[in-house]
């Protein structure tokens, strides 16, 4: 596990420090041992009945990492679409009291 974590460290640490890892997905380029690690974890994950994953593990913070992003998404374009209703607010043309 620990060479698993040096190795991603180096690889990420080479470019960007906080890259996009949404970009560029390359199915080809996919770490066959962590990958069943993380397979092995989500079914003993499975059996114990969390559906984050045992607290603690790889497993645990990518879901963590992804909620916390959708979570961000999700409050972006909440934002926006209230600023959107203000200024349609703002926009209506007063009725005058004549």
């Amino acid at each position: 596990m620990q060479s698993i974590r040096e190795k991603l460290k180096r690889k990420l640490s080479l470019h960007d420090k906080n890259p996009n890892l949404d970009e560029e997905f390359d199915p080809e380029d996919v770490d066959e041992e962590t990958c069943g690690h993380l397979h092995r974890e989500i079914e003993k994950a499975e059996e114990a009945n969390e559906p984050l994953g045992r607290p603690g593990t790889f497993l645990n913070r990518l879901i963590s990492h992804g909620n916390l992003k959708t979570e961000k998404q999700i409050a972006a374009e909440h934002e926006a679409l209230k600023q959107q209703a203000v200024s349609k607010e703002n926009q209506k043309p007063q009725a005058s009291s004549t």
